[in-house]
């Protein structure tokens, strides 16, 4: 995959999230990072294309609270609030990702309906 078309996949699923309020992107030839804010909090996207590296992190003040990446040991999941801890998944899309995180977040009333 390319930077191109992973960067389509995040602005499509960021579009499906009334409560994502904006997009900012960095875009190198390899590389893409995107920054999607939901208020004073964000989810730091992260892609590298020639090393197929892809990374999700929600963060709250400077703390990543919830992420997933496919870095050093495949792909795996920081669960919320247990950030050290690495479990093991399953490849995670953007979409899964932010559907799990939407659903923490309901949870915990910082967004609503």
């Amino acid at each position: 995959m390319g930077v191109e078309e992973f960067l389509q996949q995040v602005l499509e699923a960021a579009r499906s999230h009334a409560w994502i309020k904006r997009t900012d992107i960095q875009r190198g030839r390899q590389r893409v990072k995107i920054r999607l804010w939901i208020n004073d909090t964000f989810v730091d996207v992260y892609f590298n294309a020639e090393r197929q590296i892809i990374s999700y992190a929600y963060i709250e003040g400077e703390e990543r609270l919830f992420g997933a990446n496919n870095m050093h040991m495949g792909w795996h999941v920081h669960p919320f609030g247990q950030q050290e801890k690495h479990d093991p998944s399953e490849l995670i899309t953007i979409g899964e990702f932010l559907i799990a995180l939407e659903k923490e977040l309901r949870a915990r009333g910082k967004i609503s309906d």
